[in-house]
């Protein structure tokens, strides 16, 4: 069976590695879309995403729920999407709380490109326009649990 998302203007997608059904999506006007694939109607959450075109998204593959964004306004997003329920199905899109953890503003101009390090669950990198690579760390911004 083939199922389709009806949106327009989706710049980049990747598969949640660690929920079999969940997509993630960089979108235009609309941001960030987290679909349930076996509910591929409506978005089962909306992240803002950022000041111009979401232009690429990373899931981390080691860490439930963090999200990397980069947007043609120069910044990349950190993201905490909603807690993940028994089947590994996000929640509702209901906000609780502020998903966005942090806005990483060294670039002077569009980022296209963010990476995970395979190596170290904590560190990414990106690749904005003008050629700069950028390593940042994500740990300062998450809360101990």
């Amino acid at each position: 069976k083939t199922n389709s998302i009806e949106c327009t203007h989706v710049h980049d997608l990747e598969y949640d590695t660690r929920k079999k059904h969940i997509l993630v999506t960089a979108e235009d006007e609309s941001g960030i879309h987290i679909w349930d694939l076996r509910m591929p109607k409506v978005p089962i959450q909306e992240l803002p995403g950022h000041a111009h075109w979401t232009w690429t998204v990373r899931c981390n593959p080691e860490y439930d729920g963090l999200i990397l964004s980069a947007g043609t306004d120069s910044t990349v997003n950190l993201w905490l999407s909603s807690s993940s329920s028994e089947d590994g199905m996000v929640e509702s899109p209901t906000k609780r709380f502020n998903p966005l953890l942090n806005t990483y503003t060294d670039y002077e101009d569009c980022v296209y490109s963010v990476a995970w390090s395979t190596r170290e669950p904590w560190i990414f990198a990106s690749l904005s326009y003008d050629g700069r690579v950028v390593v940042e760390s994500v740990k300062p911004y998450l809360s101990k649990k």
